[in-house]
């Protein structure tokens, strides 16, 4: 399938998380290939900032969590699956200097090595790491923040195709200057690298810079243009670069209906192509709506370009829409979601033969309970899969586990 295309290739990028965030610990929730393309947060969240989260605490918070899951289908196989039972077990800690908002100077770090033991498979046996911080300087006009993400995985990768270990870094710096009470300029870079330890893969790096206006049109809506240029490198596809113009807007009805989107035009050529300049549409959108205090629903859809991590000279337009709707309890909330991709393989260069392409349905059920004044957090949560096209599996995982803020 090539959704969206207006000429042989389809540049379309940008995406949502917000439908992934519902069930963090839903293993395989984010493949390692995909989340390269996401590193571009240096802009997206000086654009438009989260709210802060009442919960989040000043200085030092740690704890610790543990999860038990069952993989019906560990290596993603066709023909010959395996089950496989394993444990992760993750410390944590975190430290904030402003929970609140609103000092000249502030930081956050946080830090958690995650142990997983396999009980089929204790050569697999890992100690991931991951960390990151970020610092911020408000001034009356001007802000600027910088970041760092690294983090260590081991998983199944769906555009792999089996079991991969490696890592991802994610850095980046934004600023803002108030032009007028209602106008902002924003500008930011950032990078972010991928990298497999396991395998005859390569990993890829993404370097994007944006130059963006922000203007405050209504006390609900925010609109600005924008200008994105994206470098791709990878070892198995080479170089692409993008260009793209951007019209990004923020819809806010009251405290119950949230519209984000982006749209635009990209112009993308890659070195190994002799296609070169092509223009197609790039864009993003989601949507959360709190029908009450008790039910909840959102929606989110992300395109993005990445290189193949085991296919020589193919780029992967991955296609993917997310939905879930949530049911709060007093002390407890019912999630349920699912979501559906489709993954064109493209041809940038000679290729040995042709790459069929996937479509991967996925859907889910979590159930969350705070326990012992809410320090301690019980999570359930029963996953399904299914992939067609070059190799066609199906995988369902049941996961319990706690996590315990000290």
């Amino acid at each position: 399938m090539s959704p969206l295309r207006l000429s042989s290739a389809t540049p379309i990028r940008g995406f949502v998380a917000a439908a992934l965030a519902g069930a963090p610990f839903l293993a395989s929730a984010e493949d390692l290939s995909l989340r390269v393309a996401e590193g571009n947060r240096a802009l997206t969240e000086a654009f438009f900032p989260s709210p802060l989260d009442a919960n989040l605490k000043g200085g030092f918070d740690y704890g610790v969590s543990a999860n038990l899951t069952y993989d019906s289908n560990f290596f993603l196989s066709q023909d010959y699956t395996k089950s496989e039972l394993y444990t992760d077990v993750s410390p944590w800690i975190t430290y904030r200097t402003d929970p609140e908002g609103g000092a000249e100077f502030s930081m956050e770090a946080h830090y958690s090595p995650s142990f997983v033991a396999y009980f089929n498979n204790e050569d697999l046996d890992a100690i991931n790491q991951s960390g990151g911080a970020s610092f911020t300087y408000a001034a009356t006009r001007t802000t600027f923040t910088a970041y760092f993400d690294y983090a260590e995985v081991s998983m199944a990768d769906r555009l792999v195709g089996g079991f991969i270990e490696g890592s991802i870094l994610s850095y980046g710096i934004s600023g803002s200057y108030q032009l007028a009470p209602r106008t902002a300029i924003l500008a930011g870079w950032s990078a972010s690298q991928s990298d497999y330890s396991s395998g005859a893969r390569s990993g890829a790096d993404v370097y994007t810079t944006e130059v963006a206006g922000l203007w405050d049109a209504t006390e609900r809506l925010r609109i600005g243009p924008s200008v994105t240029y994206t470098s791709t490198e990878s070892d198995t596809t080479g170089e692409r670069d993008a260009v793209a113009v951007l019209v990004k807007t923020r819809y806010k009805w009251g405290e119950r209906i949230l519209l984000d989107a982006a749209g635009g035009l990209e112009y993308a050529k890659n070195s190994r192509s002799n296609d070169g300049w092509e223009l197609g549409f790039t864009g993003r959108f989601s949507a959360d709506y709190e029908l009450s205090d008790l039910w909840s629903f959102r929606a989110g859809v992300r395109y993005s370009t990445v290189p193949s991590p085991n296919n020589l000279n193919y780029v992967v337009n991955d296609l993917s829409f997310n939905a879930a709707i949530i049911r709060n309890f007093q002390r407890s909330s019912l999630e349920l979601g699912m979501g559906l991709s489709f993954s064109d393989y493209q041809a940038v260069g000679v290729v040995v033969g042709t790459r069929e392409d996937d479509e991967f349905m996925n859907a889910y059920l979590a159930y969350k309970r705070q326990l012992y004044s809410d320090r301690v957090k019980f999570e359930a949560a029963l996953r399904c899969a299914s992939n067609q096209g070059q190799k066609d599996w199906d995988q369902w995982q049941l996961t319990t586990g706690i996590n315990i803020d000290f």
